[in-house]
């Protein structure tokens, strides 16, 4: 990092690399040394403020320009697949605030970043692909406040408004919550206002305490855990998981869980999902093909005793980042490849805080062998007798 003076102007210029721009961040009121991000920058010029922008027309068509790799990407395994193939999006981390003053700091990002616009963003992104996935998957932490508690209705609100003004028309969607979505344990009135924002009805929970829940999508059975802020799923949550895989044993199935099993790299793997109990029970269902989480604003794929793990980027900031949304090609019971979509808007880096721009947005997501990284702890997970 360098720092330039010029006049009364200080900026900081970010070195980036691996494919990333260089951006400016202006300082004391400066202009960007870039003019065309300036409308991305400026924000940070004024705190506790986090809606700042609307998705202008030179957005929609940077958006539709990006998609053009994703769209060929997918059309082509369309083909090899022969059309027998099931498409699923994934967004999640989209941390929202509500169009309101937080009365102070409302963090290192909220007050920088405007998450609406990011989330608008991607729903626009996605909604140039013709045709639609046939799914599209919220992964938690859709609000932000809800840390050990639940999160308030209006963020809540602001999620479902955006919703009903940029979410592809027609488009399923399937919801699990995140860390900051809930605490332990929810309440009725949690629930009524989850099922209130659902642009479809999302399936009920059996258990009141915890969201959970099975679906069948395209001939693959999906099954979303509640991992709440911290700890294991509760006792009632791993039983029905147990008996709903003794009930159908056969059916190929994704189970959507919002804290990994596995370690990414960043400082989020302290707080990933610690459960040895519920992961013994989806590593014995051999239906189980394919588990998506989020959590650490950090893209990975493993492949791990006969799964594939994919953690997904946040919509909010990356760490490091990018920040971006994914897709999935299922085949008839195998996941065949994962897509991760970089937004097409300069993104927050929450460890270097700053804002990058990638030049490569969209990448298929390679699987490493778990076991055999320096990231497997062979203490908490084991093996792959493989």
């Amino acid at each position: 990092m360098g720092d330039g003076v010029s006049g009364e102007h200080r900026f900081i210029v970010v070195l980036c690399h691996h494919g990333d721009m260089p951006l400016s961040r202006p300082e004391h009121g400066a202009r960007s040394l870039i003019p065309e991000l300036t409308p991305f920058i400026t924000p940070m010029l004024q705190n506790h403020i986090p809606h700042q922008r609307t998705v202008t027309s030179e957005d929609l068509t940077r958006a539709r320009q990006s998609m053009e790799p994703l769209q060929e990407a997918i059309q082509t395994w369309r083909t090899k697949l022969e059309g027998d193939c099931t498409v699923v999006a994934w967004m999640s981390d989209l941390h929202l605030h509500a169009p309101r003053s937080y009365g102070g700091d409302i963090g290192f990002y909220g007050n920088q970043v405007d998450c609406s616009f990011n989330f608008r963003l991607a729903l626009a992104e996605l909604a140039t692909l013709a045709p639609l996935p046939d799914l599209l998957v919220f992964g938690g932490d859709v609000a932000d406040f809800g840390c050990g508690c639940e999160a308030p209705t209006d963020e809540y609100a602001e999620f479902g408004r955006i919703l009903r003004e940029a979410l592809p028309p027609g488009l399923p969607t399937l919801a699990i919550s995140g860390n900051h979505d809930h605490g332990v344990p929810t309440t009725a009135a949690w629930h009524e206002t989850w099922h209130s924002l659902a642009p479809h009805a999302w399936p009920r929970s059996p258990d009141a305490d915890d969201y959970y829940f099975a679906s069948q999508y395209g001939g693959w059975r999906i099954i979303g855990l509640d991992t709440r802020e911290d700890g294991p799923l509760s006792d009632r949550q791993r039983q029905w998981l147990t008996q709903e895989l003794a009930r159908d044993a056969v059916t190929p199935t994704l189970v959507l869980i919002h804290r990994p099993f596995v370690r990414v790299g960043n400082w989020v793997d302290d707080i990933r999902l610690f459960d040895r109990a519920t992961y013994d029970v989806l590593d014995a269902s051999s239906a189980v093909k394919a588990i998506w989480s989020g959590h650490t604003h950090k893209a990975g794929g493993w492949r791990y005793r006969g799964k594939k793990h994919v953690v997904f980027p946040s919509l909010a900031y990356g760490i490091p980042g990018p920040c971006g949304w994914g897709v999935g090609m299922f085949s008839r019971n195998q996941l065949e490849a994962v897509f991760i979509k970089t937004i097409s808007a300069p993104w927050y880096d929450g460890v270097a805080f700053k804002f990058r721009q990638s030049k490569r947005q969209v990448q298929r997501l390679p699987f490493s062998d778990y076991s055999t990284s320096p990231l497997f702890h062979p203490n908490l997970l084991p093996r792959d007798p493989r």
